[in-house]
């Protein structure tokens, strides 16, 4: 019971969402399920210790085999693992791929006012019983998840429950490290994964390099999350080469900050930026030694979309 963590993460903005759009604003939670449900399956048919032993880390880190309970309400989950430093990873493996899973929508937008604007089939029989095929508008919701992480009490257990009418029993789970997950998740904006000292003491040494102090809150870390799109096995040139996925999550981020500009959205875009230099910068800092070509590649972004002024490399 005292030694699990728990998280507690939330859709961004789904509220909104739904008010816009119902259909579009599931789609968004769909993402994560479609992830989820791809790792359910990858964990039965190719299971960690079936890879080559040289690939087996990287499985690992994209698996969910830490994952003890993932528990969905309607925009919000709740998670509880008795492996502190697997879960961390998975955890972020979970939140980049449910965003990654539309960001192209977002990379070369139909309209830049409007990023998550895109198009969606829809099928129907006409009265000769032939296929036709309607293109209609839609939103493209990014996943894009806020949470909070606890250290400590937390267990499972049964509660009575009615599901369509029936009667039966459904598990949560509860106790101190819930509570105080829950608290945590709405102490910052962006689509952060926060933690205290608690959690961060029970990592290892390789869980820690994906986790960093933030620097507005002196007692408080945070998950780099989109650094897992980076493979640490990869040699030097690999590593020089793949900084090229920097692109393909930072430009996505970028264009939904600019399209959302002076409204109430803008400091979640605006730090989903930050977090991929931040996440970028200790990446190639730790796992290649080649900070400074880092950040010379994020300098060269910043320059050329015109918001040098606005990031400050020293914060990172």
């Amino acid at each position: 019971m005292d030694n699990n963590i728990v998280a507690y993460i939330d859709l961004l903005a789904f509220s909104n969402h739904l008010r816009e759009n119902t259909s579009d604003a599931l789609m968004a939670m769909n993402n994560y399920n479609t992830i989820l449900s791809s790792k359910i399956r990858d964990e039965i048919t190719n299971p960690v210790p079936s890879y080559p032993e040289e690939l087996q880390e990287l499985a690992k880190m994209h698996s969910i085999d830490s994952f003890d309970f993932f528990l969905p309400f309607s925009d919000s989950v709740f998670l509880m693992s008795g492996d502190c430093s697997s879960f961390i990873k998975q955890l972020g493996s979970l939140v980049l791929q449910s965003f990654t899973l539309t960001a192209r929508f977002y990379t070369n937008p139909i309209d830049p006012s409007k990023p998550e604007k895109g198009y969606i089939n829809n099928y129907s029989i006409n009265k000769d019983g032939e296929l036709v095929v309607n293109k209609g508008e839609c939103n493209y919701y990014p996943a894009l998840f806020r949470g909070g992480l606890a250290y400590g009490e937390a267990f499972p257990i049964e509660l009575s429950s009615v599901i369509d009418k029936v009667p039966n029993k459904a598990k949560v789970i509860t106790g101190k490290a819930v509570v105080n997950a829950v608290q945590l998740e709405s102490s910052v904006k962006g689509p952060r994964l926060v933690f205290c000292q608690d959690v961060f003491d029970q990592l290892n040494e390789d869980a820690r390099d994906y986790c960093r102090i933030i620097p507005e809150k002196n007692n408080m870390y945070e998950i780099l999350w989109p650094a897992l799109e980076y493979i640490k096995q990869n040699d030097l040139f690999q590593c020089q080469q793949e900084i090229q996925k920097m692109y393909g999550i930072i430009l996505p981020a970028y264009n939904l900050w600019k399209a959302y500009n002076h409204t109430p959205f803008s400091a979640h875009y605006f730090n989903l930026i930050e977090l991929i230099i931040a996440s970028t910068i200790k990446f190639y800092d730790k796992k290649c030694q080649l900070k400074d070509f880092a950040i010379s590649k994020i300098q060269e972004w910043a320059n050329e979309y015109g918001i040098q002024d606005k990031i400050d490399i020293g914060r990172y």
